[in-house]
């Protein structure tokens, strides 16, 4: 989960991220398979949560150090997370397909360079813009001093 890199991984979104934010009892009846009824099936809530990784990953790449993510990752990717787990279930759900919605504009919004990360974007990359390129050029030959009296 989260990106790996010189840096020290820290996830930015986890299983019990997800038990903190949606309660267990809830995510044992929606993550039931076939397992033990009241009982999180730990292996369909960790595909859901890698599933959002990844994709806000395919945004965000090189946006952020993987020692510091920010927490709007974490935000966001659960709520991907949870529209995953719910499925054809999430239209009956308030705000599910909505928070899925507006995570991925969000997304693309960062990705564009129109919203940021927050402070934890490292400083040698512009927001929304992983390595931008760098511009030199020689000093100007004309400036308004060497142009006064013409």
């Amino acid at each position: 989960m989260g990106r790996q890199g010189a840096d020290t991984l820290m996830p930015y979104l986890t299983p019990q991220d997800m038990i903190d934010r949606y309660g267990e009892g809830f995510l044992a009846e929606i993550t039931a398979r076939d397992g033990t009824p009241g009982v999180v099936d730990n292996a369909v809530l960790q595909v859901a949560v890698d599933d959002a990784v990844a994709l806000v990953e395919s945004y965000v790449a090189g946006l952020y150090t993987a020692a510091n993510p920010p927490r709007a990752l974490t935000v966001h990717a659960a709520a991907i997370a949870w529209y995953r787990l719910l499925g054809a279930r999430a239209a009956t759900f308030d705000g599910a397909k909505d928070g899925h919605d507006a995570a991925v504009a969000f997304l693309r919004q960062v990705r564009k360079g129109e919203a940021s990360l927050g402070d934890e974007t490292p400083e040698d990359t512009g927001r929304g813009n992983p390595q931008l390129p760098q511009i030199s050029a020689p000093a100007g030959t004309f400036s308004r001093d060497s142009l006064k009296g013409f």
